[in-house]
């Protein structure tokens, strides 16, 4: 696993990444960590982190670079709360996310 530590919003995030298993030919499971919840890639259930009550926004790509640069696929209740909107992309939505 790779973690990098990233700046959004003046802030510090985490990002995590998987990298996809030898030979399978599968994406990387990707996580970005913000102060008031977190991006997702597509592995993760939006569903299951809108029943929990999370902070989410699901964003495809195959890196953080493009998660970030990508629009996003979705996001909870919770994020929309906050001010995250179907067409932003996940470095908007990451910037709300982490502020303080």
């Amino acid at each position: 696993m790779e973690t990098k530590t990233l700046q959004l919003a003046g802030n510090p995030a985490e990002s995590f990444v998987v990298p996809e298993l030898a030979g399978a030919g599968h994406a990387s499971l990707i996580v970005i960590r913000c102060k008031r919840g977190f991006l997702m890639c597509g592995y993760l259930s939006l569903e299951k982190a809108e029943e929990l009550g999370d902070v989410a926004v699901r964003v495809a790509g195959a890196n953080v670079k493009e998660v970030l640069a990508n629009k996003i696929t979705g996001c909870t209740s919770k994020a929309k709360e906050l001010g995250v909107t179907e067409e932003m992309t996940g470095q908007e939505a990451a910037e709300i996310l982490n502020q303080a």
